[in-house]
């Protein structure tokens, strides 16, 4: 949950007190090492964040708006120029206890392991087709082999045409 930002009037490009400045069209990479939260206090940006088993999601955030940042994730903030001229980009980062952040996302702790886990199905069944196409086969040819040697033996046959032998 974001905290209520109250609106800036001002259009000074320092940032208000207790947040971090950037000047449009300037970029930072944070590498948080404890989750935390990011809150837009002034201006625009755009922020693209990556973090491990995850592809990168990229948002737009306006004064006043937050994200939660998890540990060891690389985060870009880039500071976006105002067409009015408003203010520059100030931002606050709050981290977060162990407690308040959230689980894994669930594309990490749910659907990576269910993809897996269908595509290990896939295989199983590829194989389990294929084990019993050669079961098959074996099972046929256990049956036919004795027929098979009896018209080789009287002659009415003098080779199989798929070129196995009795023996």
């Amino acid at each position: 949950m974001c905290d209520t930002i109250p609106s800036l009037g001002s259009q000074s490009l320092l940032p208000p007190a207790g947040s971090w400045g950037l000047l449009p069209g300037r970029a930072l990479s944070l590498h948080p090492r404890g989750s935390g939260r990011l809150t837009l206090v002034q201006g625009r940006a755009w922020l693209t964040v990556s973090a491990a088993g995850q592809p990168s999601t990229d948002m737009v955030l306006h004064a006043g708006e937050c994200v939660v940042l998890p540990a060891h994730s690389h985060a870009v903030l880039e500071a976006w120029p105002q067409h009015d001229g408003g203010p520059a980009l100030a931002w606050r980062w709050a981290a977060l206890p162990a407690a308040a952040v959230a689980p894994l996302d669930w594309r990490q702790t749910v659907a990576a392991p269910a993809r897996d886990l269908g595509q290990a199905g896939l295989v199983l069944l590829d194989a389990a087709g294929r084990l019993a196409k050669g079961l098959l086969g074996l099972a046929v040819w256990a049956l036919a082999r004795p027929w098979v040697a009896s018209l080789l033996a009287r002659g009415a046959v003098r080779r199989i045409p798929w070129g196995l032998h009795s023996g």
